[in-house]
């Protein structure tokens, strides 16, 4: 599951340059909503229980009809996250597409929203503010605490049916029904998850009040947008998006941080493919030539050890005629080599009586003398 923070940043992604046209269909839908309250005051202005009603049931009326818008502003929510077109015109989405799936869903919620809202309700209704100021004070406060309890418990009780609009957008040929019972199923073992994102943008709420409230109208339309993300990480879209872009960040990543462009990689393989395959044939030839060879070297030995035990079958006389040719030829190569010597001897003294026969200068005084 994706933690808040990244729930939260996705949702500031998705609305970035894009905040005039969520403000103002926010704007728009919370506009018919207090004027739908405002004509049912001033069609039943009575105190009479009739009158009391009679405004209920207009109220009641009102609100399924721009429940359904509301669901419209939900489908423009989901076409900004997911990066599709979207517009105004979002809005009236699910009156031109089956309208009655979402007058069922939403009438469940308005039933609920009627029971949670009851008590405060009655006693708006019935009790006395009184004449004096402590009187009024005490209504006043016990009619906020009425309306702030009713308010969390409905918030509470109706987050399982949090992304039925969702589910309606994405699924056009679903009943309310059946969108309802998915959500249920959807939220099942997230509830805490959800409470606490909800339960986030209460300070932003609190700090609101410094601004006059016209914060709001930048803190309830990012609030929506990250419920928006959390229904996609229910359904997998944010895992899958987070995947695709580390992917896309590995491949355009500089390349001494351990990435490299897709380009760069796809010529390294090309360039490094064929010297691969060259050493890998090589190698191969090597391995096949000492393969062979060591064949060799065995049929070598398996030839000699065959022909050792045929020469055993040779009778006696073979053996002593090799081996008398044997050394005959050392015999031929000791002769050899005595001449050689012999030669070289006698050349050596020749030499030297050549030497000792020519003239000395000392010679032909001894012949005078004689």
């Amino acid at each position: 599951m994706t933690p808040r923070r990244e729930l939260k940043r996705y949702a500031k992604q998705a609305m970035s340059g894009k905040y005039g046209t969520i403000i103002l269909a926010f704007v728009a839908v919370q506009a018919l909503s207090l004027i739908g309250g405002m004509v049912s005051s001033s069609l039943f202005p009575g105190t009479e229980t009739i009158d009391i009603v009679m405004g209920y049931a207009f109220s009641f009326i009102l609100t399924l009809l721009i429940n359904v818008i509301s669901a419209g502003l939900n489908y423009m929510y989901l076409n900004i996250a997911r990066g599709r077109s979207y517009s105004l015109n979002d809005l009236i989405y699910f009156y031109k597409n089956h309208p009655d799936r979402v007058l069922i869903a939403t009438f469940f919620l308005a039933v609920l929203n009627f029971l949670t809202m009851l008590p405060y309700t009655i006693y708006g209704n019935t009790a006395e503010i009184g004449d004096t100021i402590e009187s009024q004070i005490a209504w006043l406060y016990t009619s906020i605490l009425l309306m702030l309890v009713g308010v969390l418990v409905f918030q509470v009780l109706v987050i399982p049916l949090e992304m039925t609009y969702f589910i309606l957008a994405d699924k056009p040929d679903i009943k309310g029904t059946e969108a309802l019972k998915e959500s249920i199923e959807m939220m099942h073992g997230n509830f805490g998850k959800y409470l606490m994102l909800k339960l986030s943008f209460v300070p932003l709420m609190f700090l609101s009040v410094f601004t006059f409230y016209i914060a709001l109208l930048w803190i309830l339309p990012y609030m929506e947008m990250t419920e928006v993300m959390f229904y996609r990480d229910l359904l997998g879209e944010l895992t899958a998006q987070k995947e695709e872009e580390e992917r896309a960040a590995q491949d355009y990543v500089n390349p001494m941080f351990g990435g490299q462009p897709q380009e760069n990689q796809q010529n390294q393989q090309q360039f490094w493919s064929a010297p691969q395959e060259a050493a890998f044939n090589s190698y191969e030839n090597g391995e096949e030539q000492n393969t062979a060879d060591n064949e060799e070297m065995q049929s070598n030995v398996y030839s000699t050890d065959s022909k050792s035990s045929s020469d055993s079958s040779y009778d006696s006389d073979s053996v002593k005629v090799q081996t008398q040719t044997a050394s005959d030829r050392a015999e031929n190569q000791n002769d050899q080599a005595d001449t050689v010597n012999k030669k070289e001897q006698n050349t050596l003294p020749a030499q030297e009586e050549e030497e000792d026969n020519e003239p000395k200068p000392w010679d032909e005084y001894f012949n005078s003398l004689k």
